[in-house]
């Protein structure tokens, strides 16, 4: 079951990967010379967002760069097994570091590459993300590291709880190392509204309506495959609405609804083939405004809220989590929780672009 940790995005999950023998991300074909790869969590303290891969006669274009120059390497690995071509263009789409900090890998292997977000984004990354990062990096993640080596020092020697600590150890130092590594590497490129990539036979739209999960969402468009690349705008199968635009998001999945898609791939998670999972985070965002509204009117506290809206959208809530028990928990703090705060924080006035505290 996944808990909130104030690293970076705060997922903890439990899961133990030896650093020396990760696994190759995963491919999954979704239309012709279109991938999307799917990496591993790094053991119990980091997911990394999905990166995808467009190909064409003139060149290659990538969608997210991953959370660590490991997990990025291991992908353009792939990319070079799948095509010759040079990858002409990165985007990044948004500041969140599992979705931009393996971006150096591209610009060492191309350096005329044109790394693309909105101007927010870039602006973001150049202070504030690095800012929110900092407490993980230099405190919490050394302090987890510290009590898994004492967790070790007292396993029986020869154990398999020893074993599994020491991978367990191994695997977190590799992602702590990783992460300090990091050369940030940000934009040359930005946009405020839409950017038009004609690549070999492919049109691809850079697209940004609103602010939503953050201040400069950028999302992929391709209206020849009918294809959307959604970065976390959509996660599968519980979106995130951490320091989130309640209203701007909403505004931005009904616009996302409207086009003429039938393919969406998610920040993280498998691939979609249908809206069933778009339409649901619509009704369930409708829901949340319209009670978070009338639960600030009435002089709740969002505790109050949340207690009031769980039972409301509960049947939405089984349409994501089959009723799985561990699921259910988190769509109550990761999605109604952290919306709701964000709802009365919105209705207190304008939000700024600045990254709200985890609840």
């Amino acid at each position: 079951m996944r808990r909130i940790v104030p690293l970076v995005l705060p997922l903890l999950i439990p899961l133990i990967l030896p650093a020396q023998n990760r696994p190759a991300p995963r491919k999954i074909q979704v239309a012709d010379g279109i991938f999307v790869f799917l990496t591993a969590p790094d053991s119990d303290v980091g997911l990394d967002g999905n990166s995808v891969v467009v190909l064409s006669s003139d060149g290659v274009l990538v969608f997210d760069s991953n959370g660590t120059p490991a997990a990025a390497t291991a992908v353009l690995g792939e990319i070079r097994k799948l095509t010759d071509q040079p990858v002409r263009y990165l985007v990044n789409s948004h500041w969140h570091w599992d979705h931009w900090y393996g971006a150096e890998v591209y610009r060492n292997a191309f350096p005329g590459i044109q790394i693309i977000s909105h101007v927010k984004t870039r602006e973001m990354e150049l202070g504030p993300a690095i800012a929110f990062n900092r407490p993980g990096i230099d405190a919490q993640l050394p302090g987890h590291i510290r009590d898994v080596e004492s967790r070790l020092a007292t396993a029986a020697p020869g154990s398999p709880e020893r074993a599994r600590l020491q991978r367990h150890l191994d695997e977190d130092r590799f992602f702590l190392d990783q992460k300090r590594g990091v050369h940030h590497t940000v934009a040359n490129l930005t946009f405020f509204d839409s950017l038009m990539i004609h690549m070999g036979e492919r049109e691809i739209r850079v697209l940004h309506y609103d602010r939503a999960v953050t201040p400069g969402d950028a999302f992929l468009y391709l209206p020849k495959e009918k294809i959307v690349v959604t970065g976390d705008l959509l996660v599968n199968p519980i979106s995130f609405a951490l320091s989130s635009y309640p209203s701007g998001w909403l505004t931005t999945m009904e616009r996302i609804d409207g086009l003429d898609a039938s393919i969406f791939i998610p920040g993280h998670g498998e691939p979609l083939h249908d809206k069933a999972l778009l339409e649901t985070h619509i009704a369930i965002f409708r829901e949340l405004l319209r009670l978070g509204r009338e639960a600030k009117a009435k002089g709740l506290t969002v505790a109050q809220a949340r207690a009031a809206a769980l039972p409301a959208v509960h049947d939405l809530m089984v349409t994501l989590t089959h009723d799985d028990p561990g699921l259910n928990q988190q769509f109550g703090i990761y999605l109604v929780d952290w919306f709701l705060h964000r709802v009365y924080e919105e209705l207190d006035g304008p939000l700024t672009d600045a990254i709200a505290p985890i609840p």
